[in-house]
């Protein structure tokens, strides 16, 4: 019995460690096949980074360690279905990475937990004024008519800069649950000694602060990135009001870039929704773009479409999307070149399967 015991005892501690800690595998898969136009140019393409939500893979886990402290690690890769190919990522925040294998490029973090003092994250990640995008907008930045066609264009000084998404080498703080506020704080270095030429560069500091109570959102976030040539500062702020089937947002978006002559400014907004309708959704939104440049360079970007769910994991969907350049503005949501004054369109046909 004793000879029995043992293995029984051991069996019983590994089994209480199991459940003490886990490690999941996760994954999206989106795939669509997208048709764009804009002034003599048009292309159809399978696009596979996702135009319902971004086509990714990750694996997360969690650890308990007792007396509401826990430790945590996110490791999450984007993909391109139609090539097979992984995404691209900036290792000191200030050069662009080049796509090629299947990296941690979406995130790669390690985590302290506690339900009384928040959460310590270190690694790669979303930086706080993205957030923002990703919460209000009906589309959640993805596809043809996602806001980052617009928040983000070629009209904003955010777009000049590798963390305009996510930061690398960060540090960040998480609020806990506090009656409804959260928040976070990110700050991030590229791993430059102090004697560098330029050892600033692409260094980023974020803020984000909220509220959350029943049927109503709102956040306010900033970030600032260090450039060699003028730090960009950008800020943003966001609502939404679920009211029955139908959830209804709004944001403002600012961004500037310093030491350096105009156009170095540009602000715009969303108004969008999103309605519950049978077995899927219908979003859309309207959005505008306006820099300081002499002309006052704008442009509109209009939004719709379609999810339907074929289960809680699966799904079809459809959008249309357009962009209305003003001013010599030459705004593209991709596929082809954009044309000064030219109107972009585009239309997503796609499915997506997440695990």
């Amino acid at each position: 019995m004793k000879k029995i015991g043992l293995p029984l005892a051991l069996c019983g501690l590994a089994l209480n460690a199991a459940a003490q800690s886990s490690v999941t595998l996760y994954g999206v898969l989106d795939t669509t096949v997208q048709r764009a136009s804009q002034g003599s140019a048009s292309m159809t393409r399978v696009y596979g980074t996702g135009g319902n939500q971004y086509s990714r893979l990750g694996i997360r886990g969690t650890e308990d360690l007792g007396g509401g402290l826990s430790a945590g690690f996110v490791l999450d890769a984007g993909l391109n279905v139609a090539s097979g190919t992984g995404g691209a990522l900036s290792t000191d925040n200030a050069t662009a990475g080049t796509v090629g294998g299947l990296v941690f490029n979406r995130r790669a973090s390690l985590s302290l937990m506690s339900k009384q003092w928040g959460e310590l994250r270190l690694g790669r990640g979303f930086v706080p004024s993205y957030w923002n995008l990703i919460v209000f907008d009906p589309f959640g930045t993805a596809g043809a008519g996602g806001i980052t066609n617009i928040a983000q264009s070629a009209l904003t000084r955010v777009s000049t800069v590798q963390t305009a998404v996510r930061a690398s080498n960060s540090v960040g703080y998480h609020l806990p649950e506090l009656n409804g506020v959260y928040g976070e704080l990110m700050a991030a270095v590229n791993n430059a000694p102090s004697n560098a030429a330029t050892p600033d560069n692409g260094n980023y500091q974020g803020v984000r602060i909220g509220y959350t109570h029943g049927d109503v959102n709102v956040a306010v976030a900033s970030g600032r990135t260090a450039m060699a040539n003028g730090a960009v500062s950008t800020s943003n702020l966001g609502a939404s009001y679920q009211f029955g089937s139908v959830t209804a947002s709004a944001l403002y978006f600012t961004d500037s870039k310093n030491a350096v002559a105009g156009p170095n400014r540009s602000n715009g907004w969303m108004l969008g929704a999103k309605a519950k309708v049978g077995s899927g959704y219908i979003p859309v939104s309207l959005s505008k773009v306006t820099d300081n440049s002499a002309s006052a360079r704008s442009a509109n970007q209009f939004a719709v479409g379609y999810v339907h769910e074929l289960s809680k994991r699966t799904a079809v969907y459809t959008t249309y999307s357009q962009i209305r350049n003003r001013n010599g503005a030459a705004l593209s949501g991709g596929g082809v070149t954009g044309v000064a004054n030219a109107t972009w369109t585009g239309m997503d046909f796609g499915v997506r399967h997440s695990f």
